[in-house]
């Protein structure tokens, strides 16, 4: 297993120079130090280029030159995967209230005690490691599930191809409403789908011929009570411009959005009888 990599910024060069021989001599791997925030994140981000990214920054939070320890962080952790530990000499309110909205890893309060350094350094390390692997488990998650809807949209693509474009009308009813219907059987019944969409079921009744409605409506309520019936039946409709089809119907109880539906199909069938009717008897 590798040492834990660290990078001290500490602009008092005897306070960096025994930290660094300390850290050391724990097993940790210093890999730079810095005395001015501009400075670290050059240095920094020539060890990301060369592949030896710190995992570990210990920052001095009041640091000479144009940006402090804070700041220094916060454009840190914008580009890098450092967990941040501030040395601070001060304990106020104001300074945790600016460096808390970076999220640092840990606090030490100078002078260091190098006992509870080495433990805030072990803590920070192991959650460091956990954010990072949770990062990539989120990013492993998001491309499956990317992958998923891609085959999801697929799919449902390729269902409303074949039903759109089936010969075969298909309704779903339930409680007195139509709430699916293809194109189908908009074309059977004259209609325009946006017109077959507004259309309840007691309207769509109203489109078998008056002859057959009785016996189609019974057994449509028988079905619907469960009992055994026949699975088809024929009978006339009146499409909306006044000619009459023959249709065959095929009816099946389903579940639909966990409540009882019912799904029937239509074949047009009036080719089919025109030609029973010019056979000779």
């Amino acid at each position: 297993m590798s040492p834990i990599s660290i990078f001290i910024v500490e602009d008092e060069l005897l306070i960096s120079a025994s930290l660094k021989s300390q850290l050391q001599s724990f097993g940790y791997e210093v890999l730079g130090s810095s005395t001015k925030g501009e400075q670290c994140i050059s240095e920094i981000e020539r060890l990301s280029m060369d592949g030896k990214e710190p995992e570990i920054v210990l920052m001095d939070i009041h640091l000479r030159g144009e940006i402090d320890g804070i700041e220094t962080a916060r454009r840190l952790v914008e580009k890098f995967n450092c967990a941040i530990i501030f040395l601070t000499g001060q304990s106020s309110k104001e300074i945790y209230d600016r460096s808390f909205k970076i999220k640092p890893f840990g606090y030490l309060l100078k002078p260091i005690d190098m006992e509870q350094t080495k433990m805030t350094i072990e803590i920070a390390a192991y959650q460091r490691n956990l954010e990072i692997e949770n990062l990539v488990y989120q990013q492993q998650l998001e491309v499956l599930l990317e992958a998923r809807k891609r085959e999801n949209d697929e799919i449902l693509a390729l269902y409303q191809t074949v039903v759109n474009n089936s010969i075969i009308g298909m309704v779903i009813t339930q409680d007195d409403k139509i709430v699916f219907a293809n194109k189908m059987i908009a074309e059977i019944l004259g209609l325009s789908v946006e017109e077959l969409s507004n259309t309840g079921v007691q309207s769509l009744i109203e489109f078998v011929h008056p002859d057959d409605r009785q016996a189609m409506t019974s057994k449509m309520q028988e079905r619907l009570k469960g009992e055994d019936v026949p699975n088809s039946n024929r009978f006339r409709i009146l499409r909306k411009d006044g000619t009459t089809l023959y249709i065959e119907s095929y009816g099946k109880l389903i579940q639909f959005k966990g409540k009882q539906a019912l799904h029937l199909t239509y074949f047009d069938i009036s080719s089919y009888q025109e030609i029973l009717k010019s056979k000779p008897s």
